[in-house]
């Protein structure tokens, strides 16, 4: 774990070293914020993958499937129809966003909808729904920690380890330092978790074939009917993640850091398929905690739980490595990403002629306030590490809608789209927190329904822009 973390440092300085490297991340919004618009398909790649997959997965995915089983099976095809939707929604927006200079989807919808208010909530939805996601990632770094050192490094040492570590290479590196530590964090992760799980099966069931064992021990997680969730549950789980998953912020920015649509597409493609590669162990793993470790208080910590009892201590590292991988790839993105969103949404529109040098410095204190506050949240400890995640998205899938209708519908308003957010978003909290949805509808997806009722009814009864009918189609 701790040769991880080393390397950590390095790969993510590198991209600051020397003087004009550090020169330019100082100086340039268009480096430190997109690394130039010149991350080819490897690093988009690895980016995206490595932020989409988290501790959220490592830890709460195993949880779910303990839990619920073969129920999870949803998360197979949301990612699939999320790596659809970037193979088909994020060439366009990187064409676009290539032309008109766009850095975030406030940008994007600011000049595209002619509207700034309607920007700075998009803007703000995302900050929002940042930190209950990047206290995940901080949660899970330092469960990892203490349970792979035996208490040895405490959860609170654990957790400030690994936000420090990011917190140093974000603010001298930017994207660049991001983008190849998540090519790093990729491998480890992929590496580690296919390893643990074939030694597991190995040491614990030999011969006997795995799903067999499984039939017999835990049958009920084999099956999935209305006695675990309605069927509701799992159709409106896999719209919301799978319409919903790449119109997080942080994504938003891999899209338009690309170095040309073909390679987003390209990536898009890449992406639907390396979905399974990335979660089938986490389901194998899951299960085998049910069978080996039935009546665990915190299912959060089974597959780890596992390689402690069932394999050499040298893969107790590798795991461990592996899931420290997870947690801080998606810290370093979203840590940057808020940084990003604070200079560009908010200081570079409220202060005058701001220079590049300002916004830079700027994205750089609140990537640290950024990472301290996470720190602060993350000693609650909260458990149920995919629940807490799948609930912010009441808030981001609400920006899926306006996105399509922006790019492909003339008719779109301004008006249509600050009414179906507020709705959307409304409407997900009510059912998240107050009324019961029918059928085992998810909250999101309730408030999904109602944000594309209200974009239709108000766009059709509100004039819109005459650049803006003009320029949607044409520009796709």
């Amino acid at each position: 774990m701790f040769s991880v973390i080393i390397a950590t440092v390095i790969v993510g300085l590198a991209p600051a070293f020397g003087k004009k490297a550090a020169k330019k991340q100082s100086s340039s919004t268009s480096e430190y914020f997109l690394g130039s618009r010149g991350l080819g398909v490897v690093l988009t790649f690895f980016t995206s993958m490595a932020t989409w997959y988290s501790s959220s997965l490592f830890l709460g995915g195993v949880a779910e499937v303990y839990r619920g089983g073969v129920e999870w099976s949803f998360a197979f095809t949301s990612s699939a129809l999320a790596g659809l939707v970037f193979f088909l929604v994020a060439p366009i927006i990187r064409r676009v966003a290539g032309n008109k200079n766009y850095v975030t989807q406030a940008d994007f919808f600011s000049d595209k909808l002619h509207s700034s208010t309607l920007g700075y909530i998009v803007s703000i939805i995302g900050m929002v729904c940042i930190v209950p996601y990047i206290t995940v990632q901080v949660v899970g770094t330092g469960i990892i920690f203490e349970l792979f050192t035996d208490g040895m490094i405490s959860f609170e040492v654990g957790a400030a380890v690994g936000v420090a570590v990011c917190a140093l290479f974000i603010f001298y590196g930017g994207m660049r330092s991001v983008a190849w530590t998540d090519v790093f964090f990729g491998l480890v992760f992929v590496i580690s978790i296919w390893s643990a799980v074939l030694l597991i099966l190995n040491a614990a069931f030999g011969s006997e074939r795995f799903f067999d064992v499984a039939a017999k021990r835990i049958p009920q997680l084999l099956t999935l009917t209305d006695a675990n969730r309605p069927i509701g549950y799992y159709i409106s789980q896999i719209w919301v993640i799978g319409l919903g998953g790449y119109m997080w912020p942080h994504l938003f920015l891999r899209m338009v850091s690309t170095k040309s649509p073909s390679d987003v597409r390209t990536v898009g493609t890449l992406i639907s398929f390396a979905s399974v590669l990335s979660q089938f162990p986490v389901v194998i793993g899951g299960f085998a905690a049910a069978i080996l470790l039935p009546n665990l208080a915190a299912p959060d910590t089974g597959l780890l739980l596992l390689v402690k009892e069932y394999t050499p201590m040298w893969m107790v590292g590798v795991l461990g490595a592996g899931g420290i991988a997870a947690s801080l790839s998606t810290v370093n993105a979203l840590a940057h990403c808020q940084g990003v969103l604070i200079a560009n949404d908010v200081y570079m529109r409220l202060k005058k002629n701001p220079t590049e040098r300002q916004i830079v410095t700027v994205s750089r204190i609140f990537i640290l306030l950024t990472c301290l506050i996470a720190y602060v949240f993350a000693l609650t400890k909260p458990s149920f590490l995919w629940s807490i995640l799948a609930n912010t998205y009441a808030g981001i899938v609400q920006i899926f809608p306006i996105t399509i209708a922006a790019l492909f519908w003339k008719r779109t308003t301004a008006k249509g789209c600050i009414a179906a957010l507020i709705v959307g978003v409304a409407v997900a909290l009510l059912y998240n927190y107050v009324l019961v949805a029918p059928y085992g509808i998810v909250a999101p997806a309730m408030g999904l329904m109602a944000n594309v009722v209200v974009l239709i009814v108000v766009s059709l009864c509100t004039k819109p822009n005459e650049n803006t009918s003009r320029s949607n189609v044409a520009e796709a």
